[in-house]
């Protein structure tokens, strides 16, 4: 009989989900809350690590060569060495995530937040420079699970849906016109909503600067769920205090958090959720995370590859 590959597997989980990777063949699993409370005997012989695994806990792993994470994002862990493999939650988030940013283009859209802001005032008024969602033009920049969806979904609801990813390949039919991020230019002025979903890779970062910011429509909105360093803060609020786009609703920003204080909490037309829309907690993304580590720990214990390992060159 083979000897049983020890596991760590970090955070709180269900009763049900424990037992579902107790199940796993050829595993004994040590489960953890806090990283700190696992004994020190335990990491000495740990192959397989499941969870957010930090710089400081490496050292204590020399057996260490798979590691599955919660997250989808694998940027920040482009430093474990190469021997270990490295496998995201690619997927888990993609649709929630997508519904979450239709859900804040169409209130920018409707204008809700102000209707909102004049019920708390008690004011009776009629906003104008409401749009139809259907026959807008979307431009999806990240064509990955998430933007893939909010494309799909959007285009569901009638709007006329663009794409932006890294090499053109399958292309969606819900899709108009696929380009690579140097063609994006030329598509900006025309676009209605720009919605951004990419990875944290270097090329992302100071994307949407000044002056891609006024490349866009000043009726248009911009929306991201992806790297709050996409998008230049200090150029966003220029921008927005001078009356330049419709809305901005943002799940990710820089700074995060956001500071009490911060000239973006009070910044016009500018909507903020902190980092929730793939809360690893919310409701179908934890189940999903957790199929996909079940999933990648019965291949990786078997001797097979797991779905989704992270490509280091890329950092997703």
């Amino acid at each position: 009989m083979s000897e049983l590959k020890k596991v760590i597997i970090t955070g709180h989980h269900t009763e049900e989900n424990i037992k579902r990777f107790q199940s796993i063949p050829g595993c004994e699993i040590v489960f953890t809350e806090k990283i700190s409370d696992v004994p020190e005997e335990a990491f000495a012989d740990t192959e397989f690590f499941v969870g957010m695994i930090t710089k400081e806990i490496l050292p204590k792993m020399p057996k260490l060569r798979f590691v599955q994470l919660f997250s989808a994002g694998a940027n920040g862990y482009t430093w474990l060495p190469e021997e270990i493999t490295l496998a995201n939650a690619y997927g888990a988030y993609g649709d929630t995530i997508a519904e979450h940013m239709l859900t804040t283009t169409l209130m920018a859209v409707k204008r809700m937040p102000e209707y909102v802001k004049n019920q708390q005032d008690q004011k009776w008024e009629l906003l104008h420079d409401i749009s139809l969602f259907e026959g807008l033009k979307v431009l999806s920049v990240g064509m990955g699970a998430i933007g893939t969806s909010y494309a799909r979904k959007a285009n569901a609801l009638g709007a006329i849906c663009y794409g932006v990813r890294r090499t053109i390949h399958d292309q969606p039919e819900f899709v108009q016109k696929l380009v690579i991020p140097e063609g994006m230019d030329e598509l900006l002025p025309e676009m209605d909503i720009v919605a951004l979903s990419m990875p944290g890779t270097d090329e992302v970062g100071g994307m949407f600067d000044e002056r891609r910011l006024r490349l866009m429509k000043k009726t248009a909105i911009i929306a991201n769920v992806g790297r709050g360093n996409a998008i230049v803060t200090e150029d966003l609020i220029k921008v927005m205090n001078e009356g330049h786009l419709k809305a901005a609703c943002l799940d990710v920003m820089t700074p995060e958090p956001l500071p009490q204080g911060h000239p973006l909490w009070t910044t016009p037309r500018v909507y903020l959720t902190p980092h929730i829309s793939g809360g690893f907690r919310a409701g179908v993304n934890y189940e999903r995370v957790i199929d996909t580590a079940i999933k990648n720990l019965t291949l990786v214990a078997q001797g097979e590859p797991p779905i989704h390992a992270v490509n280091r060159e890329l950092g997703y």
